[in-house]
């Protein structure tokens, strides 16, 4: 009867620490997947990690730094579009939405902007969203198209 007790009790102790593990494995794996969405794979998360002397170069040359905010700032708009574009998509062909001003608010377009925007998107609705493109195509295109209209606009001379 003792050496009973003791395997089961052994046997819910190690049932009990295989769970534990799990949800270890799964809260700790989290940023990684997170990482992983935005960057499009391990390999662009590890580069940072691996490759100091371009971040170093990066640091020192003029300009840089507000570049590689811009290409994160880019990747952050198209992982959005890719994830939402069900919802995205409803916006466009309404031609207003929450979905469509998050989008222009990561592409940084202006309040002032924002109209034309909406305006190009939903003329070029039956082109964004034809049923040959994948979604992950459609969303590029959304993006490029609100960049144009935000970040990726030329500054103009003072």
């Amino acid at each position: 009867m003792f050496i009973r007790n003791c395997l089961l009790t052994a046997g819910f102790l190690l049932t009990l620490g295989g769970c534990m593990t799990n949800a270890t494995v799964e809260l700790t794996k989290a940023p990684f997947d997170a990482t992983t969405d935005l960057t499009g794979g391990t390999s662009g998360a590890t580069r940072e990690f691996l490759d100091p002397t371009t971040e170093f170069t990066s640091s020192t040359t003029p300009g840089a730094l507000t570049d590689g905010r811009l290409l994160r700032a880019k990747a952050r708009a198209t992982v959005f579009a890719t994830h939402t574009h069900d919802n995205l998509r409803t916006d466009i062909a309404r031609g207003q939405g929450e979905y469509l001003a998050s989008l222009a608010s990561l592409a940084g377009v202006s309040a002032d902007r924002l109209p034309d925007l909406q305006s190009t998107l939903m003329q070029t609705y039956p082109s964004l969203f034809d049923q040959q493109l994948e979604a992950s195509q459609t969303a590029k295109l959304v993006v490029d198209l609100a960049w144009a209209k935000g970040y990726g606009m030329p500054v103009s001379a003072r």
